[in-house]
């Protein structure tokens, strides 16, 4: 049973690390961009710095914002057939099966994510900040999705709902 509160305990952290981080980059693409925009019309300083920044909060909210989708099963998908073979015997099977796809693809997308990352060596242009920086975010949300792609798997195969 402590095992299970770890784990909740666990899952709510990283939930809120996760919205905390997108919520924190969608800001700073706003503030980012409103600023470049204002400048561009009312040329009071160069803002070619914050491209970079705009870049690294924008891949960061995309991957970590579809993490916290894939957890929450809110993402778009197409589920007229899991639809059609609810209630069924069919219907375990195929998501099991789906569920296994994923895992599948989220390892490949972790594994060539972390390659990816430790194989940039460069710096960006204008902040001379490590590129790896914007890659970095591959790996970690790529570990998001497997672990809750296992947990669930694991509800699957044990015959509970996936939340």
């Amino acid at each position: 049973m402590a095992e299970h509160r770890f784990l909740q305990a666990l899952d709510r952290v990283l939930t809120a690390v996760l919205k905390t981080s997108g919520v924190v980059c969608l800001v700073g693409l706003l503030g980012m961009i409103s600023a470049m925009i204002f400048v561009r019309f009312v040329p009071i300083s160069s803002m070619g710095w914050a491209d970079e920044i705009v870049e690294l909060a924008f891949v960061c909210m995309v991957f970590l914002g579809s993490a916290v989708l894939w957890r929450e099963r809110s993402h778009f998908r197409v589920d007229m057939i899991p639809h059609w073979l609810e209630g069924s015997k069919a219907g375990p099977i195929l998501k099991i099966v789906l569920n296994t796809l994923s895992l599948a693809f989220f390892l490949v997308f972790t594994y060539q994510g972390i390659i990816l990352t430790l194989r940039t060596t460069d710096n960006s242009p204008i902040l001379d900040l490590p590129k790896f920086l914007w890659y970095a975010v591959l790996p970690v949300s790529g570990g998001v999705f497997i672990g809750y792609t296992i947990r669930d798997l694991w509800l699957l195969f044990r015959g509970r709902p996936v939340p």
